[in-house]
């Protein structure tokens, strides 16, 4: 009867029983109800209590990490977030595909979260530390980016699940909760990838999370708790189980934000146990709306499946399903494609059955496991090559608990494994190259001071054990002055006790006045009870072949081989970091462009050896005409440009001027005899304004393109805002206005005789 439903269906709201039932005492109505909640309930609140002590237990643990080798938590990482994205996307198949029942609007604002936490946390599992770039480099910080606006979207999903009233999903509000998740999705996403240096610092490494991530989580926590709150009273009122498995799932996350909360390394415990809870909460939510809401299971079905397979096939790990006698499910497109194998053909067959021509793939698992494993094999392909998986078996469980099988999710791992040989390989033969090498030893009293030398080490440096006194003293006699720091640096903290080794690199005087670069390596032997050095040992071994080798490689890199000129990516760098100059002191600076005139006639009339000496003249020509400071540099072909440091734009022109007055005076001897060239040059300032050199080099090159088109053998300087004209405009050079004219653009020229 609808009164006796109202009533009864509402027991928590009414203040006085329906007129048709019996009275009963309060002691014995509070008792009945407490059972019935607890039975109806009883799961979730299991769950929640089982959840709930094993964090009390944990928080008194230290963050210990259990995973020796970062990759093994990454393989365990990528698996856990893999489940949970699967979940929340069918979380949201089921939602879309409900939306016209009675609580569709609500299902529709829950799935569209859970949409949005599946992109964001598949986002979040690529841009983990040690997962190939995504986008851009991966770091923690990014990582952490889109796991915080997951967890928000998905404590806001659940809010709106908690206080939206009872009403269908029809029409276009359901898509537009959709495409707004989505919105709120890629501008994020957006944000994260364009715009990397708004992210604010979340973990740093060897510390843990800062206290601003502490300060986020924390509240993400109180967010979900106070969802769980809503949802634990919407269910109370409505008496449905899955309402209850909602609000588990609530403290469940609200629990695993506060794991993240306190967390020191990427691989520690609470980093896994944060993992694993936000793992149960999408379980749990799981339940509450595959299991406890379905209204069409089989278009809840193909939805899963159709999600699923899109989500797994873009994964390039190899994964493959099994269930429990090990007979396989199925597989996504990169684990068919190792194996040269279809889909259909796998499925319901083990594999001593589909390998049984390869072993050891015949043998790889007969057996499901019943937890997780994580193991290294060695497998076959068809194409008969051998490759290394590293390989991730876990099982999994339907709502009941009870296991269906298991999940394998392999990574290629042999061309690290070779790499990683390779590097054995290497350090090996370094080993036994050491060894052989003459490497000088040194014996460090630190208290007194005496210090030993080997006969190798003085020989390193041109003398006899007897020329040198057994004192640190004649070993800082040798230091060059330039590289007392670097030392410092280095033995200071080792002599602490803080660093492991001293190491550093320096230069010492030989006797004959020159500088020997060696390599120095220490460690302390012997320390007193106070942890005070007392005794250390080490080597130097002479690298300055290697200094002078890493010097001309260095050499050729930067500079051009013509002209000994820097060269244009040398020159790039100087002009940036004079940018950060001038952003930060205001202080002027100057870029010249400067481009020999009708060049090509030179080469073709006189030949490319002519044409190389005029370069070389040229180089001399303004070489002998530059400050100390300023940078000339070729950037190609008869391009050449000056930078110009604490300069302005009235020195600049004159000294641009000078430059093209001297190189029109000074001719070129080649074979033909004296030959007379010209050089034109665009000017311009640079601007703390400047986004980047390219921007400074646009506005130069355009200045240069006016002083040719002008009639070359002349000077340009270009304005630095719109509508700012040289002469006797305000802004503009005065000098440059008053040799020379103006031109399109409001650029100011300086004529050919100066």
């Amino acid at each position: 009867m609808p009164q006796a439903r109202s009533c009864g269906g509402r027991p928590f709201r009414t203040r006085r029983p329906c007129a048709r039932e019996p009275r009963t005492p309060p002691a014995r109505g509070a008792l009945t109800v407490a059972t019935s909640v607890l039975q109806r309930f009883r799961h979730p609140l299991q769950a929640t209590a089982l959840l709930g002590g094993l964090f009390l237990v944990s928080i008194f643990l230290p963050p210990t990490s259990p995973f020796a080798d970062p990759q093994n938590y990454l393989a365990l990482h990528s698996g856990l977030e893999i489940f949970s994205i699967v979940v929340a996307g069918m979380v949201f198949a089921l939602g879309w595909n409900l939306r016209r029942g009675a609580r569709g609007g609500r299902l529709v604002c829950l799935g569209a979260a859970c949409l949005a936490a599946a992109l964001l946390d598949f986002a979040h599992l690529m841009s983990y530390p040690g997962m190939p770039a995504f986008v851009t480099p991966n770091d923690a910080d990014k990582a952490i980016a889109f796991w915080l606006m997951a967890r928000l979207l998905g404590a806001l999903g659940l809010l709106a699940h908690a206080l939206l009233p009872e009403r269908e999903g029809r029409g276009p509000l359901a898509a537009w909760t959709v495409l707004g998740a989505l919105v709120i999705t890629l501008a994020w996403s957006w944000l994260i990838l364009a715009h990397p240096q708004v992210l604010p610092v979340g973990f740093i490494e060897g510390q843990g999370v800062t206290p601003l991530e502490s300060a986020l989580e924390g509240g993400l926590a109180l967010l979900y708790l106070a969802a769980a709150v809503l949802l634990a009273r919407r269910a109370l009122a409505d008496g449905e189980a899955a309402g209850g498995w909602l609000a588990a799932a609530a403290v469940t996350m609200a629990l695993a934000e506060l794991y993240f909360a306190r967390y020191i390394a990427a691989g520690d415990l609470y980093n896994a146990l944060g993992h694993a809870y936000k793992l149960a909460a999408f379980v749990m939510i799981y339940r509450a709306v595959f299991v406890s809401g379905v209204r069409a299971p089989q278009l809840a079905l193909a939805a899963e499946r159709a999600l699923l397979r899109g989500l797994i096939d873009s994964v390039p790990d190899l994964i493959a399903f099994r269930d429990r006698e090990g007979r396989y499910l199925g597989c996504n497109k990169a684990f068919a494609d190792a194996y040269g194998i279809r889909e259909a053909a796998l499925v319901g067959r083990s594999d001593g059955e589909v390998f049984a021509d390869r072993l050891p793939l015949a043998e790889a698992g007969r057996e499901t496991v019943s937890r997780a494993e994580n193991h290294e094999e060695w497998l076959e392909a068809r194409d008969g090559t051998v490759r290394l998986l590293d390989t991730l078996r876990t099982p999994y469980f339907d709502a009941e608990g009870r296991q269906l099988g298991e999940i394998r999710i392999s990574r290629d791992f042999t061309e690290r494994r070779r790499v990683r040989e390779q590097i054995a390989e290497r350090e090996r033969r370094l080993m036994l190259a050491l060894e052989g090498a003459e490497l000088g030893l040194w014996d460090w009293d630190v208290p007194s001071g005496r210090t030993t030398f080997s006969p190798v080490w003085c020989r390193m440096l041109g003398y006899t054990p007897d020329e040198l006194a057994a004192g640190i003293s004649a070993w800082e006699s040798l230091v060059h002055p330039d590289d007392w720091s670097d030392i410092r640096n280095s033995l200071e903290p080792h002599l602490r006790g803080v660093n492991e080794a001293y190491r550093a690199e320096y230069r010492l005087r030989h006797k004959s006045g020159h500088w020997v670069w060696v390599l120095a390596a220490g460690r302390v032997l012997d320390r007193g009870d106070g942890g005070e050095a007392v005794r250390m040992v080490g080597i130097h071994q002479d690298i300055s072949q290697r200094k002078a080798m890493e010097e001309s490689l260095l050499q050729l890199a930067t500079s051009d081989p013509l002209t000994g000129l820097w060269n244009r990516r040398h020159f790039v760098e100087v002009v940036r970091g004079e940018l950060g100059r001038v952003r930060r002191n205001q202080a002027p600076a100057a870029l010249l462009l400067m481009d020999l005139d009708f060049f090509k006639r030179v080469n073709d009339t006189h030949g490319h050896a002519a044409g190389d000496e005029v370069l070389r003249h040229f180089t001399a020509t303004v070489s002998a005409q530059l400050r100390e400071a300023d940078v000339f540099a070729r950037l190609g072909g008869e391009e050449f440009a000056v930078l110009l440091p604490c300069i302005d734009s009235l020195g600049a022109v004159r000294v641009a001027d000078r430059l093209r007055r001297v190189v029109a005076d000074s001719p070129a001897s080649i074979d033909a005899g004296p030959l007379h060239y010209s050089v034109s040059i665009g000017a311009t300032m640079l601007d703390a304004r400047d986004e980047s050199y390219e921007v400074a080099y646009a506005r130069a090159d355009e200045a240069l393109y006016a002083a040719k088109h002008a009639g070359r053998n002349r000077v340009v300087l270009a304005p630095l805002m719109s509508g700012e004209v040289g002469g006797d405009e305000p802004g503009g050079n005065q000098e440059a206005s008053h040799h020379g004219r103006a031109i399109p653009g409001g650029s100011s020229t300086t004529s050919p005789s100066g």
